[in-house]
């Protein structure tokens, strides 16, 4: 379920993150070992310049959230996943080389 969520976030054109953001923080949350190899294959799927790039959205992510599902992490978390979306998409296509069905995640 997380790799579709986050297959949503990244490669599709999802309207409302806010519903897809709240499943997804309880199950990042839920399965901590899981998302870090999510994390890890959308990385080193990528050449070498963007993997740092990835890697800093990836932090962003997750940067101020705390280990918990109250409204206020909730909400920095959803405020967190526009920014990630945005700045995954503009990496992925900076030089026009990246070719969105060999990114999917949940291969």
């Amino acid at each position: 379920m997380m790799s579709v969520l986050m297959n949503t976030i990244v490669f599709e054109d999802c309207r409302n993150q806010w519903s897809v953001s709240r499943p997804l923080l309880g199950l990042i949350l839920l399965n901590e070992k899981y998302f870090s190899e999510l994390r890890a294959s959308l990385i080193n799927s990528q050449p070498l310049p963007k993997q740092e790039v990835l890697a800093q959205c990836f932090r962003n992510l997750m940067e101020g959230v705390e280990q918990n599902l109250s409204v206020k992490n909730r909400d920095r978390f959803t405020q967190n996943l526009s920014i990630f979306r945005r700045d995954v998409a503009e990496a992925l296509r900076s030089d026009g080389h990246a070719e969105l069905c060999t990114l999917d995640m949940m291969s």
